[in-house]
């Protein structure tokens, strides 16, 4: 009887822990899209580009992964990602993408670098703002871009 309470007890407890809500890429058509690593194309570039790695997506569009540099003092090193995706059915005649946005905070700087965009042809196409708390000017704190993301094979 002990062990039955004990295995019933643990079951509880996993059945209910905030990760057993993350959704498993085969039960979420959305996580199948994104769990994986992203590289940044960085044309012209001569380092490599970012690498995100989502490794989670909630049934309610909640991801989460991290987030690893290409260069300098924070090259290599891993910040954790948020964001979130969102998707609605394809009208008739309309342009259909899943959108997505995902932030991470570049401790080793003290910047916040956010992007937004959408999943179209199995790339995210975003644009990324990246604030900043040290610049030579008052009007630069904030840097504005757009990025390609690639799915890693």
């Amino acid at each position: 009887m002990k062990n039955v309470s004990l295995f019933l007890c643990l079951f509880f407890v996993v059945l209910f822990s905030p990760g057993s809500r993350t959704a498993a890429a085969s039960d979420n058509p959305l996580a199948e899209k994104f769990i994986g690593k992203w590289k940044q194309e960085m044309i012209g570039a001569r380092t490599g580009g970012a690498i995100i790695n989502i490794t989670a997506v909630d049934s309610a569009g909640r991801i989460s992964g991290k987030y690893t540099p290409p260069s300098g003092p924070a090259g290599g090193k891993e910040f954790d990602v948020i964001g979130w995706i969102s998707s609605a059915p394809a009208q008739e005649k309309a342009d259909n993408v899943i959108t997505v946005s995902f932030s991470v905070s570049l401790s080793t700087y003290g910047s916040i670098s956010s992007e937004t965009g959408y999943l179209k042809d199995n790339k995210i196409f975003a644009m990324w703002h990246n604030v900043r708390p040290n610049t030579s000017y008052d009007w630069a704190h904030i840097a504005t871009g757009e990025d390609v993301w690639t799915k890693v094979p």
